[in-house]
């Protein structure tokens, strides 16, 4: 009978986030919709701007103009996809020192390209698959046995797990995989 060992790897991947939307308006109401129009674009030429120099992958705009008793209110809404958060913080902090409280920044969302995802996923597995095998090995060198090849391996479990022990729970996330491996023993 052929003996084996059987053990349990498990390894978390962290990835940070690759694609972080957020949303930044510009309002003014005035009495005329032309004026509103005009006072909102001439900010909105620096927020689109300042948007693709620093990195603005995705910029689109919305328009909103309403009217209200003998007042023209114009909201512009720009969206803007970005890279990082140090891109992100880097606009925020601009547009907190350059522009008016007519200017609001809005919900950033965080997430991840499918490519990102799936490039964890393989280096969670190959991973666990390493811890895996280390451990087999070192519990063959304890029994004075040699550890032969791998016969199986099976992923017993894996997915994004609640990082909300994570420092950056916002802009990181870890995909953990547990696999179970069966090596040949060799004495």
């Amino acid at each position: 009978m052929e003996k084996t060992i059987s053990v349990f790897g498990s390894f978390g991947e962290v990835v940070a986030t690759d694609r972080i939307v957020f949303t930044i308006s510009c309002s003014s109401s005035k009495l005329t919709a032309d004026e509103a129009r005009d006072s909102v674009e001439k900010r909105q030429k620096y927020i689109t701007q300042s948007c693709l120099n620093d990195g603005g992958k995705d910029v689109r705009e919305n328009c909103l103009l309403t009217k209200s008793g003998d007042m023209f209110t114009f909201i512009k809404e720009t969206r803007v996809t970005l890279s990082s958060s140090e891109k992100l913080d880097s606009l925020r902090n601009k547009f907190i020192e350059k522009l008016d409280s007519s200017i609001k920044l809005h919900d950033t969302l965080y997430g991840f390209k499918e490519r990102t995802l799936a490039e964890t996923s393989k280096k969670a597995f190959t991973n666990a698959c390493r811890v895996a095998t280390d451990k087999a090995s070192h519990l063959c060198n304890s029994m004075d046995v040699k550890l032969g090849e791998c016969v199986n391996i099976v992923e017993t479990s894996s997915g994004w797990i609640d990082n909300s022990n994570l420092a950056n729970n916002f802009t990181e996330k870890e995909y953990r995989c547990t696999v179970q491996a069966q090596f040949r023993i060799i004495q």
